[in-house]
């Protein structure tokens, strides 16, 4: 995740170094008799590689669980440089991890113990982006933005499996369904991001297509109440007997795609009457 972020403000100062290009103001033909609101309303989705942050369980082999979302999206311009969105999609999280450890079998040899890990989660999802744009821009601008995300788990389920190379052992499984006993019921998260907007027409109506790439994390302990408290035993992964609970926060990567269309709104003064003496002929 600290790569993650990283990127992010590498990208973010080159998308600073181009505002110069963009910071002409629009030309007066993109004001005249524009007849759209400063609402826009549309679809979005993105593909995300998620994974979950432990601090005190050993860390496993990085392994990325990746899902998808697609749902609604609206944006209100409260200015010419910044917006307000709201998103409400079907998500798709979790994580998957892959553990190994070696033991003696005997004095003289050695085997593995290998442990598969991973936690399925659909989700109602709900963000918030408030969008920051650099220049003016008439066909593309970029744009950062922060956003609290909302999840609520619908369902989903929880998979350990423990092999052994030398079959000295059989194989160990685990499977249950996502509970109120395996995780909290909702999660909460912040969200940075940065992206570009592209403007373009279709039969004299405007859209807007949005493309950007973020970095999403945990506010919240997701471990249930009951894991916290011991009610149930924690499945995690390695040695298990070994391991302290701590916390655990969902980490994720995205890229999402976004298109947007105006609302309109009513022609008024020199809009309406240019429109009024065309339709007089």
């Amino acid at each position: 995740m600290r790569r993650c972020f990283v990127i992010l403000v590498f990208v973010l100062l080159s998308a600073v170094s181009l505002q110069a290009q963009f910071a002409k103001p629009l030309k007066n033909r993109n004001f005249v008799c524009n007849n759209t609101s400063a609402f826009s309303i549309g679809v979005t989705g993105s593909f995300a590689a998620n994974d979950m942050l432990y601090t005190s369980v050993s860390k496993a082999l990085f392994n990325p669980y990746l899902g998808p979302t697609a749902g609604l999206a609206m944006e209100w311009k409260t200015m010419r440089r910044l917006s307000v969105g709201l998103d409400a999609s079907y998500a798709m999280r979790g994580t998957s991890e892959v553990f190994a450890t070696e033991f003696l079998t005997s004095y003289s040899t050695t085997t593995f113990a290998r442990v598969n890990y991973a936690m399925r989660m659909n989700a109602v999802e709900v963000r918030m982006p408030f969008s920051f744009y650099f220049g003016y821009g008439e066909r593309l601008r970029p744009y950062i933005y922060v956003a609290p995300r909302f999840d609520l788990w619908l369902n989903g389920d929880v998979r350990w499996e423990r092999t052994y190379d030398d079959e000295s052992y059989p194989p160990l499984v685990y499977e249950t369904e996502l509970t109120d006993a395996t995780i909290q019921p909702y999660d909460l998260s912040a969200v940075v991001g940065l992206g570009l907007c592209s403007r373009f027409l279709v039969h004299k109506t405007q859209f807007f297509v949005k493309f950007d790439l973020s970095c999403g994390v945990s506010v919240l302990n997701n471990f249930s109440s009951h894991e916290m408290n011991e009610d149930v035993p924690f499945q995690g992964w390695g040695d298990i007997e070994h391991e302290t609970l701590g916390k655990r926060y969902l980490g994720n990567v995205e890229a999402r795609l976004t298109l947007l269309m105006p609302l309109r709104k009513p022609l008024k003064d020199a809009c309406a009457f240019d429109q009024k003496m065309k339709k007089g002929k």
